[in-house]
Protein backbone atom coordinates (compact mmCIF):
# COMPACT_ATOMS: atom_id res chain seq x y z
CA UNK A 1 0.00 0.00 0.00
CA UNK A 2 1.03 3.22 -0.92
CA UNK A 3 2.16 6.15 2.64
CA UNK A 4 0.50 9.08 2.75
CA UNK A 5 0.67 11.85 4.91
CA UNK A 6 -1.68 14.81 5.87
CA UNK A 7 -0.57 17.87 7.16
CA UNK A 8 -2.51 20.40 8.53
CA UNK A 9 -1.61 23.61 9.96
CA UNK A 10 -3.31 25.99 12.86
CA UNK A 11 -3.01 28.99 14.61
CA UNK A 12 -4.56 29.78 17.66
CA UNK A 13 -7.01 26.27 17.20
CA UNK A 14 -7.92 27.60 14.23
CA UNK A 15 -7.34 25.25 10.71
CA UNK A 16 -5.40 27.70 8.09
CA UNK A 17 -4.29 25.20 5.55
CA UNK A 18 -4.41 21.31 4.94
CA UNK A 19 -1.84 19.32 1.90
CA UNK A 20 -0.69 15.62 1.84
CA UNK A 21 2.82 15.43 1.59
CA UNK A 22 5.95 13.87 -0.06
CA UNK A 23 7.76 10.84 1.58
CA UNK A 24 11.50 9.65 1.43
CA UNK A 25 11.86 6.05 1.18
CA UNK A 26 14.87 6.23 3.91
CA UNK A 27 12.71 7.06 6.50
CA UNK A 28 9.96 4.67 5.85
CA UNK A 29 11.17 1.85 8.36
CA UNK A 30 11.10 4.02 11.03
CA UNK A 31 7.70 5.33 10.56
CA UNK A 32 6.09 1.63 9.52
CA UNK A 33 7.42 0.63 13.30
CA UNK A 34 5.86 3.74 14.48
CA UNK A 35 2.61 2.81 12.83
CA UNK A 36 3.10 -0.99 13.91
CA UNK A 37 2.92 0.35 17.68
CA UNK A 38 6.75 -0.34 17.96
CA UNK A 39 8.16 2.48 19.79
CA UNK A 40 11.53 0.86 21.69
CA UNK A 41 14.38 2.40 19.60
CA UNK A 42 12.29 4.69 17.41
CA UNK A 43 12.86 8.35 18.01
CA UNK A 44 10.21 10.23 15.65
CA UNK A 45 11.36 13.71 17.53
CA UNK A 46 11.43 16.87 15.27
CA UNK A 47 8.70 19.25 12.91
CA UNK A 48 11.26 21.45 10.47
CA UNK A 49 10.24 25.10 9.68
CA UNK A 50 12.16 26.13 6.72
CA UNK A 51 12.28 28.70 4.06
CA UNK A 52 13.81 27.17 1.31
CA UNK A 53 11.98 28.49 -1.92
CA UNK A 54 12.62 25.28 -4.08
CA UNK A 55 10.09 22.36 -4.48
CA UNK A 56 11.79 19.88 -2.07
CA UNK A 57 13.64 16.72 -3.64
CA UNK A 58 13.31 13.23 -2.43
CA UNK A 59 16.58 12.74 -1.72
CA UNK A 60 16.77 15.47 0.21
CA UNK A 61 17.90 14.92 4.36
CA UNK A 62 16.96 18.18 5.78
CA UNK A 63 14.79 20.97 4.15
CA UNK A 64 15.70 22.95 1.32
CA UNK A 65 17.75 25.82 2.15
CA UNK A 66 18.71 27.79 4.95
CA UNK A 67 18.29 29.44 7.25
CA UNK A 68 16.44 26.32 8.38
CA UNK A 69 14.62 25.64 11.81
CA UNK A 70 13.50 22.67 13.60
CA UNK A 71 11.30 22.69 16.04
CA UNK A 72 9.80 19.70 18.52
CA UNK A 73 7.47 17.34 18.10
CA UNK A 74 5.38 17.45 21.65
CA UNK A 75 2.82 14.04 21.57
CA UNK A 76 2.12 11.29 19.42
CA UNK A 77 -0.94 9.11 19.42
CA UNK A 78 -1.99 5.81 17.40
CA UNK A 79 -5.86 7.79 16.51
CA UNK A 80 -6.65 4.31 14.43
CA UNK A 81 -5.26 1.37 12.78
CA UNK A 82 -2.62 1.76 10.62
CA UNK A 83 -2.13 5.29 11.48
CA UNK A 84 0.27 7.88 14.06
CA UNK A 85 -0.36 11.07 14.56
CA UNK A 86 2.08 13.86 15.79
CA UNK A 87 1.43 17.17 17.16
CA UNK A 88 3.91 20.35 16.55
CA UNK A 89 4.41 23.80 17.96
CA UNK A 90 5.75 27.37 16.87
CA UNK A 91 5.66 29.33 19.85
CA UNK A 92 7.11 33.29 20.45
CA UNK A 93 9.73 31.73 22.76
CA UNK A 94 11.22 29.89 19.76
CA UNK A 95 13.66 32.00 18.92
CA UNK A 96 15.55 31.06 15.90
CA UNK A 97 12.76 31.02 14.12
CA UNK A 98 12.13 34.76 14.20
CA UNK A 99 12.34 36.29 10.97
CA UNK A 100 11.80 33.58 8.56
CA UNK A 101 9.56 32.82 5.74
CA UNK A 102 8.21 29.59 6.90
CA UNK A 103 7.22 27.40 3.74
CA UNK A 104 8.43 23.85 4.87
CA UNK A 105 7.45 21.31 7.16
CA UNK A 106 9.33 18.18 7.63
CA UNK A 107 9.25 14.99 10.26
CA UNK A 108 12.56 12.99 10.72
CA UNK A 109 13.16 10.09 12.31
CA UNK A 110 16.29 10.06 14.59
CA UNK A 111 19.04 7.20 16.12
CA UNK A 112 18.35 9.19 19.44
CA UNK A 113 16.51 11.62 21.49
CA UNK A 114 17.44 14.95 20.06
CA UNK A 115 17.39 18.15 22.03
CA UNK A 116 15.58 21.11 20.48
CA UNK A 117 15.10 23.10 18.55
CA UNK A 118 17.65 23.71 16.76
CA UNK A 119 18.50 26.31 13.75
CA UNK A 120 21.41 26.38 10.68
CA UNK A 121 22.47 29.50 8.68
CA UNK A 122 21.41 31.85 11.54
CA UNK A 123 21.71 35.79 10.61
CA UNK A 124 22.83 36.58 14.43
CA UNK A 125 26.33 37.63 14.26
CA UNK A 126 29.38 36.06 15.75
CA UNK A 127 30.72 36.73 19.85
CA UNK A 128 32.93 39.34 19.60
CA UNK A 129 35.25 40.87 22.61
CA UNK A 130 35.08 44.21 24.74
CA UNK A 131 31.55 44.99 23.04
CA UNK A 132 28.41 46.03 25.13
CA UNK A 133 25.36 44.07 24.47
CA UNK A 134 21.37 44.57 25.07
CA UNK A 135 18.79 41.74 26.52
CA UNK A 136 17.73 39.92 24.06
CA UNK A 137 20.32 40.54 21.05
CA UNK A 138 21.45 37.18 20.12
CA UNK A 139 24.69 35.70 18.64
CA UNK A 140 25.86 32.38 17.14
CA UNK A 141 29.03 31.10 19.61
CA UNK A 142 32.00 28.99 19.05
CA UNK A 143 29.83 25.77 18.46
CA UNK A 144 27.41 27.00 15.88
CA UNK A 145 24.50 27.40 18.91
CA UNK A 146 22.11 30.59 18.70
CA UNK A 147 22.97 32.27 22.54
CA UNK A 148 20.62 35.05 23.75
CA UNK A 149 21.38 37.91 26.12
CA UNK A 150 19.32 37.57 29.50
CA UNK A 151 21.68 40.39 31.29
CA UNK A 152 23.54 43.23 29.19
CA UNK A 153 26.42 44.24 29.96
CA UNK A 154 29.84 44.40 28.51
CA UNK A 155 31.56 40.94 27.23
CA UNK A 156 34.51 39.62 28.45
CA UNK A 157 38.48 40.13 26.70
CA UNK A 158 38.83 36.21 25.81
CA UNK A 159 35.67 34.10 24.44
CA UNK A 160 33.68 31.92 27.56
CA UNK A 161 33.26 28.45 27.87
CA UNK A 162 29.44 27.87 26.14
CA UNK A 163 27.04 25.93 27.95
CA UNK A 164 26.13 23.29 25.49
CA UNK A 165 22.78 22.01 27.01
CA UNK A 166 19.36 24.10 25.98
CA UNK A 167 18.63 26.56 28.26
CA UNK A 168 22.49 26.26 29.98
CA UNK A 169 23.68 29.78 31.37
CA UNK A 170 26.86 30.85 30.15
CA UNK A 171 28.79 34.36 32.20
CA UNK A 172 30.53 36.32 29.93
CA UNK A 173 32.32 39.23 31.33
CA UNK A 174 29.42 41.47 32.94
CA UNK A 175 27.26 39.55 29.97
CA UNK A 176 24.77 36.68 30.71
CA UNK A 177 23.81 34.05 28.30
CA UNK A 178 21.35 31.60 27.47
CA UNK A 179 21.26 28.66 25.25
CA UNK A 180 17.81 28.66 22.92
CA UNK A 181 18.55 26.95 19.79
CA UNK A 182 20.94 24.38 18.35
CA UNK A 183 22.73 24.44 14.92
CA UNK A 184 22.67 20.02 14.35
CA UNK A 185 19.52 19.07 12.28
CA UNK A 186 17.86 15.96 12.81
CA UNK A 187 17.98 13.12 10.61
CA UNK A 188 17.20 11.14 8.43
CA UNK A 189 14.06 12.95 6.98
CA UNK A 190 10.87 10.67 6.65
CA UNK A 191 8.26 13.49 5.26
CA UNK A 192 8.17 17.34 4.06
CA UNK A 193 5.49 19.38 2.17
CA UNK A 194 5.70 22.82 0.97
CA UNK A 195 3.26 25.29 2.73
CA UNK A 196 1.99 28.61 2.15
CA UNK A 197 4.46 31.02 2.39
CA UNK A 198 4.00 33.21 5.83
CA UNK A 199 7.16 34.89 7.87
CA UNK A 200 7.42 34.32 11.11
CA UNK A 201 7.50 37.15 13.72
CA UNK A 202 7.44 36.09 16.93
CA UNK A 203 3.71 38.06 17.62
CA UNK A 204 2.05 33.93 17.90
CA UNK A 205 1.62 30.81 18.55
CA UNK A 206 1.49 27.93 15.88
CA UNK A 207 0.53 24.34 16.74
CA UNK A 208 -1.15 21.83 14.56
CA UNK A 209 -0.83 18.07 13.81
CA UNK A 210 0.82 15.74 11.15
CA UNK A 211 -1.27 12.33 10.84
CA UNK A 212 0.61 9.61 8.75
CA UNK A 213 -1.53 6.41 7.98
CA UNK A 214 -1.02 3.44 5.64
Amino acid sequence: MRPRGVVRLFKRGELLWERDNRFVNAGLPALANLIAGVTSGQFVSAMGFGSGAAQPQATDTALGATPAYYNAIGSYSFPSAGSVEFSYSLLTTDYGANGMTIQELGLFANAAGVSLPAAQGSSSPAWTANSAISTGAMIVDANGNLQLCTTAGTTGAHPPTWATAFDGATSDGTVGWKLVAFHQAPGPLIAHVVVPAFTYTGAGNYSGTWTLTF
